[in-house]
């Protein structure tokens, strides 16, 4: 698993290289297309609201505190499941610049949404899961109770968690936090290993 706190591989909106547009046409049949990218740079950003009007738009806010907004050019993109609260992963995600006294965005092009990803948690909670994910204890003791030798059940739901009795499992589930965090834990797992 990356180290999500790697700002080389999860920069901030303000570290994203801008995007590399070329108009291609002529006339009324101009259009802007944008270099294709193969770089393995991925931004983490926090929905905080949906604006969409007429091309699904969601407010963000990245790990440095900065909004912005993510626009997809595809206008049949459905925006099932990016909830406010949710945390987005976007791929080799560009700065586009729109001009002077103007926010710069960042843009999904057409048939780009398959990429993007939503893991079911807060930005600071991915950030805290990943590094429990990719401990050394992970599985290797209760976490409940911390106990180490004996025979550990691992959560069906994220196989991150383990557990050494029922009772364990209720109280990690209920008491310690793993009821919100499971859904989150898989996404990671799914997105990163």
């Amino acid at each position: 698993m990356p180290d999500l706190s790697d700002s080389a591989l999860f920069p901030a909106f303000g570290e994203l290289p801008p995007a590399v547009t070329a108009l291609v046409g002529s006339g009324s049949d101009t259009t802007v297309t944008s270099a294709a990218s193969t770089s393995s740079w991925v931004l983490l950003a926090q929905i905080k609201e949906n604006m969409t009007i007429t091309k699904p738009t969601l407010i963000v806010t990245d790990r440095t505190g900065v909004d912005f907004a993510v626009m997809f050019e595809d206008a049949r993109v459905s925006l099932k499941g990016f909830r406010k609260g949710y945390t987005m992963v976007i791929p080799a995600a560009r700065r586009t610049d729109k001009g002077e006294g103007k926010k710069a965005i960042v843009r999904i092009e057409e048939g780009g949404d398959a990429g993007v990803r939503v893991i079911p948690g807060s930005l600071e909670q991915v950030f805290e899961l990943a590094k429990v994910a990719d401990s050394d204890t992970v599985g290797q003791q209760c976490a409940a109770c911390g106990k180490a030798d004996g025979p550990l059940m691992k959560c069906t739901g994220c196989s991150t968690a383990a557990y050494c009795s029922k009772a364990c499992q209720a109280k990690g589930w209920s008491d310690l936090g793993h009821k919100s965090n499971c859904k989150a834990l898989k996404s990671i797992k799914e997105i990163w290993t």
